[in-house]
């Protein structure tokens, strides 16, 4: 059979899920015969070759290569950042290098771009030859017979059923006239970014009564905060498992010096009770944030302790919460988390605890390890909306360490007629009961071993230039300090902004004997017509403990069903509506939304000049607006070497007189200010960069005249 040829050009036509669902289902193909080749597989491959080159070209190096292998081209100069971004598509990254090579032979970019795309091919065509050829040529006089990377082992003549594809993407083509310039911009660091970290409990309590107090410890891992974090303001929510509790609450082991209680230290909280401190500068009056702040300094954990006495049950609810607010240069303060540890608890009797567990991502593993002494045993149960699981016994592998594996947990999910896609990322409980071996000694289970591991495949990917905006959701209604059967929260994300997630943490009470009803809506995509997440219209399907809700950009409705775009730039509103047995306390509600917004802009167009009064101008002292909240401000950042400054080779300008027209340092800034929410002056960008410097990159000499680079991918079977 001969050799065929189907030359197809591409340039944006699919779209990376398109394509990324085209290769996952092609790749498994495989050829049934080494003498027939069928119209169907030839079809494949022609699709697998396109569909290869429109993910060369349209998804960022990073999401395609994992971190360390990232990490270690940069070290080894592969990926060379005064030219290159891991943000960049690989074939971005080949058309710089391939058109630089000629200004810096000694740097060999172009080997170097090879090593990328091998690593990347070798990966997506695991089963498959392949030739890549890359020509730049204006006569278009293509030499096929020179490939730039070959697959070890393969040999294109004699092979028998070739399918190409080609595309051609801009290049640039030195020693032409006229020259120009193109910049990047990014942040080097912030003086100062204000954000927000939430503890949500979960309840807990003693399985009897009359058994005397119980001790929780929340340990906040403020070991993990940014060095320089300082604390601004801490507040401490408290709700009790059963009303009128009486509470003992230290920090780090000192007594919380904002509450009075009785000699002993100990007083009543009805229903719930929030404490707060802000100031820090007199803690005589409240030690939370000068502890909180020690903590930090000193590289530990704070740890958050309550003891609470209750002759029906002692313990807490699921509402009760840590808010810590600080400031730090730190732009990325966010990490996915993936273990969920339990709180550290003292009792003198078996303990119930329901664990809240939310992945914003889809979820592949799911483990439980738990420690403690003087434990027996330890059962679990999933609740997944109102659907409870099969009950499971965690294994005992000796020295009071209790488990279960992936595959046990996979099963009693599965019980629930749900699976992993369907609570991913949404709220899901798993209740303990965590049964005392001897009655003559306390139970504890150890908070800093014991966790809920979650593996999962973030939704929203962050970067080395992400910046984390994580913002309490104040605007309710009704603006009520009591209980509410209908509420309507309401958010704004930015248009430039990734959403992560958004999480909710209810106080509640429920009333026996009335009629009950359960709804959970949201306002999604901009669209004037609500979705419904949950619906139980009487109390054989409503979730008795509604504590927590939480979604992301995608979710799962309780039926199974995707929701596109449930979180989303732009306003957003959640509301919930209760029948007469239930309601819950906005005021008290811990709302939390998480978005991220980009602060790297790539190299841009070409153009005639680099920056205003160049080369006697270096730098700029830009005015720019930002807001915060309802408010606008101004101030200034330095666009250049500070030492510029200090030289006095500057220009005092507003982001009102940048000329991207004109200008590459003009025009980097301005794509910049983009992603950070706005134009910083008629429209003020969504964050506050006072003190910050911005760093520009330039390549000089670049010419505006611009030749085509052809990239063709040859590929066929492995057995020919």
């Amino acid at each position: 059979m001969k050799r065929r040829a189907f030359i197809f050009t591409l340039d944006g036509v699919l779209s990376i899920i398109l394509a990324v669902i085209i290769i996952t289902s092609i790749v498994t193909i495989e050829t049934q015969s080494q003498t027939v080749y069928s119209t169907y597989a030839m079809t494949s491959n022609k699709y697998l070759a396109e569909d290869t080159l429109a993910l060369l070209k349209n998804t960022p190096l990073n999401e395609l290569v994992p971190p360390q292998v990232i990490s270690n081209w940069i070290s080894e100069g592969v990926l060379n950042t005064t030219f290159v971004s891991p943000r960049m598509p690989p074939l971005t990254i080949v058309a710089t290098y391939w058109s630089l090579e000629a200004r810096y032979p000694q740097l060999h970019l172009r080997n170097k771009a090879g090593e990328i795309l091998g690593f990347i091919l070798n990966t997506t065509l695991k089963n498959y030859n392949y030739e890549l050829i890359i020509t730049s040529n204006s006569t278009q006089n293509y030499n096929f017979e020179n490939p730039y990377i070959i697959k070890k082992g393969s040999d294109y003549n004699l092979a028998k059923n070739v399918v190409p594809a080609t595309l051609v993407i801009s290049g640039y083509r030195y020693n032409q006239t006229p020259r120009g310039y193109m910049a990047r911009a990014y942040l080097s660091k912030l003086k100062a970014k204000e954000t927000t970290y939430t503890y949500m409990g979960d309840y807990i309590a003693t399985m009897n009564d009359g058994t005397g107090p119980i001790k929780i410890t929340y340990i906040i891992p403020t070991s993990q905060f940014p060095v320089d974090a300082k604390i601004t303001g801490v507040e401490w929510f408290l709700e009790p498992a059963y009303v009128d509790s009486h509470y003992r609450i230290a920090i780090n082991g000192k007594d919380v010096t904002c509450v009075r209680g009785d000699t002993n230290g100990w007083f009543l909280v009805e229903n719930n009770k929030k404490i707060t401190d802000t100031s820090g500068d007199n803690p005589n009056v409240c030690n939370l944030v000068e502890e909180t702040q020690s903590s930090v300094d000193k590289d530990e954990d704070a740890l958050f302790t309550a003891w609470v006495d209750n002759s029906q049950q002692s313990g807490e609810d699921g509402a009760q919460h840590i808010i810590i607010n600080y400031t730090t240069s730190q732009a990325s303060t966010f990490t996915y988390p993936h273990k969920f540890y339990l709180a550290d608890v003292y009792a003198n009797d078996s303990i119930y605890i329901e664990k809240y567990v939310f992945a914003p991502g889809n979820i592949s593993d799911i483990r439980i390890h738990l420690e403690g002494s003087n434990i027996a045993k330890v059962m679990a149960q999933f609740r997944i909306f109102n659907k409870l699981s099969n009950v499971i016994k965690l294994s005992n592998i000796g020295n009071g360490v209790f488990v279960a594996d992936n595959a046990t947990i996979a099963e009693a999910i599965k019980s629930t007629g749900y699976n992993y896609k369907d609570i991913s990322g949404t709220f899901f409980t798993i209740m303990f009961d965590v049964i005392r071996e001897s009655r003559y000694n306390p139970l504890h289970l150890d908070g800093f071993n014991s966790y809920v591991y979650v593996d999962y495949t973030p939704f929203v990917y962050s970067s080395l230039y992400s910046i984390d905006i994580s913002n309490v959701i104040t605007d309710y209604s009704p603006q009520t300090d009591g209980f509410s059967r209908d509420i309507t929260w309401k958010w704004n994300i930015p248009e430039e902004a990734k959403p992560v997630y958004v999480k909710f943490q209810f106080p509640w009470l429920y009333y026996t004997g009335q009629t009950c009803e359960q709804k959970v809506e949201i306002l999604n995509d901009d669209e004037k017509t609500w979705t419904t997440l949950y619906y139980a219209p009487d109390y054989n399907n409503f979730i008795y403990a509604f504590a927590r809700w939480g979604y992301t950009v995608d979710t799962r409705d309780y039926k199974g069903d995707p929701v596109k775009n449930a979180l989303h730039p732009g306003l957003n509103e959640f509301h919930l509506e209760f029948g007469n047995c239930y309601s819950v306390q906005p005021s008290n509600t811990l709302s939390e939304v998480l978005y991220l917004l980009d602060a790297y802009a790539p190299y841009g167009n070409i153009k005639p000049k680099l920056m205003q009064g160049y080369p006697k101008i270096k730098a700029y002292n830009l005015t720019y607006k930002y807001k915060i909240g309802n408010e606008i401000h101004e101030s200034s950042i330095v666009i250049g070497e500070s030492s510029a400054v200090t030289a006095g080779e500057y220009m005092n300008i507003t982001a009102e007189q940048l000329d991207p027209s004109q200008y590459a340092v003009d025009d980097a800034i301005l794509r910049l200010f983009e992603k950070l929410g706005g134009d910083g002056w008629n429209r003020p960008i969504l964050v506050a960069l006072s003190g910050t410097k911005i760093d520009f990159a330039s390549l000089r000499g670049v010419p505006s005249s611009i030749s085509p680079i052809m990239i063709t991918l040859r590929i066929w079977g492995e057995n020919g």
